[in-house]
């Protein structure tokens, strides 16, 4: 009998791509819709940027509990039927945004947004691509991950464009409306892979994994580093557009180095994908992670527009990278009956971190008055990301040592 790693991949493979990676456009470019919402919101309420930068720790909560949720049903029942309410969820979420008036209702929104929009999209969508790939798993998920970074950069400078022109609240309907229009018959092209259909039997019982290690150890360990790659990531994606707009450049201005973040991010995704198929998810991540390091807290240190945008395309491509090897690392750690479970953990960790990333970096801003201190402290937290994936790359190493046949069988018999 055939391993989920011996299966051919299928052509429908790429149908499969097409559909999720739309479906990471829209919901990562909802995801960030918070970015271009801080100025309006201020200016109409008087709410501090913290106390904006909470909805985004809402969605990002939302979207880690509901991702567990929903990832572990996608196991069972397959991501067809949740994507589509996920859809539908998300579309509806941003049409009543546009009605708000109180922090509690937008906190509200945005919480169910994360926790039954994205989250409904964001894990069985990922989890469903990887296992209709075995070889160029990498590719696939770099490319359906891009379509996350088209959409946090296109998305977020076309609400920009629409606010300038309607106001925030016509801008979050209408967009809302786009959503559920171009959204739905996409979906309908979704199938099951045939890693679940030729050889369900065995999938159901086998803990086999790429990496020969117990994805109970593994899974845990990539979750925490993901909590503090994801710390280190979210200062720039939340606060790039005020950062900008707070050194005199105009709203569409700054919207535009958030785009230019997440253009890079396309080919960094690309990259980091197809880099991770030749050398192993790890040490792509590790790379990824390393230049999202090296390059956050240089946001803070220059006033002009070229060299901003410099520093957007090095850190776009760096931080795009990231969440593919992140998403990489978990399907290689675990069982393919798993996928969902596994995409759910890692990712949901991650989230926690945008939301702690997103509102830290507000916090100190509303302390101090300046993002510097928000910056170096995504700093700090990208640096104990790297130590914590170096502790892991040891551990595998150690643990590997004694040859794939003994590791196999303790696998299995868990």
């Amino acid at each position: 009998m055939n391993s989920a790693s011996e299966i051919e991949e299928a052509p429908y493979g790429w149908v499969i791509v097409a559909v999720a990676t739309y479906g990471m456009v829209l919901a990562f470019g909802a995801n960030l819709s918070v970015s271009v919402l801080i100025d309006p919101l201020q200016t109409e309420f008087g709410w501090s940027r913290a106390q904006i930068s909470v909805a985004y720790t809402m969605l990002t909560v939302g979207a880690a509990i509901g991702g567990l949720f929903w990832g572990t049903l996608s196991d069972r029942i397959g991501a067809k039927k949740i994507v589509f309410f996920g859809a539908i969820v998300l579309s509806s979420q941003l049409m009543m945004l546009s009605f708000q008036s109180t922090l509690w209702s937008i906190y509200f929104f945005y919480f169910v947004l994360g926790a039954v929009g994205i989250g409904a999209l964001f894990t069985p969508l990922l989890a469903l691509t990887g296992l209709w790939f075995t070889k160029r798993k990498g590719l696939a998920l770099g490319i359906v991950t891009a379509g996350g970074a088209i959409g946090q950069g296109a998305i977020p400078l076309a609400e920009r464009v629409m606010i300038s022109n309607w106001g925030w609240r016509d801008a979050m309907f209408y967009m809302g409306v786009f959503y559920l229009v171009t959204l739905i018959p996409v979906l309908f092209f979704l199938k099951q892979p045939p890693v679940l259909e030729g050889t369900k039997g065995s999938v159901k019982k086998s803990n086999e994994n790429s990496w020969n290690i117990s994805h109970k150890i593994t899974l845990p360990w990539l979750s925490f580093a993901g909590l503090f790659c994801c710390i280190c990531m979210a200062a720039p994606l939340i606060h790039l557009v005020p950062l900008g707009m707070d050194l005199g450049f105009s709203p569409e201005t700054a919207a535009s180095l958030l785009f230019v973040l997440m253009l890079s991010g396309v080919f960094g995704r690309l990259f980091f994908g197809s880099f991770a198929d030749r050398v192993g998810g790890l040490k792509a991540y590790f790379l990824a992670s390393f230049g999202q390091t090296l390059s956050v807290f240089w946001f803070t240190q220059s006033s002009s527009l070229l060299v901003l945008y410099i520093i957007s395309a090095v850190f776009g491509f760096a931080f795009a990278g990231v969440m593919t090897c992140l998403i990489i690392c978990s399907q290689h750690a675990a069982p393919p009956r798993l996928a969902g479970l596994a995409v759910a953990l890692v990712s949901g960790t991650a989230w926690v971190g945008m939301g702690l990333g997103g509102y830290q970096a507000g916090y100190f801003f509303d302390l101090s008055g300046t993002y510097t201190m928000s910056y170096a402290f995504a700093t700090i937290a990208g640096v104990i990301n790297l130590l914590i994936l170096t502790a892991l790359f040891i551990f595998r190493q150690k643990h590997t040592s004694s040859g794939p046949d003994q590791h196999r069988e303790i696998l299995n018999a868990q």
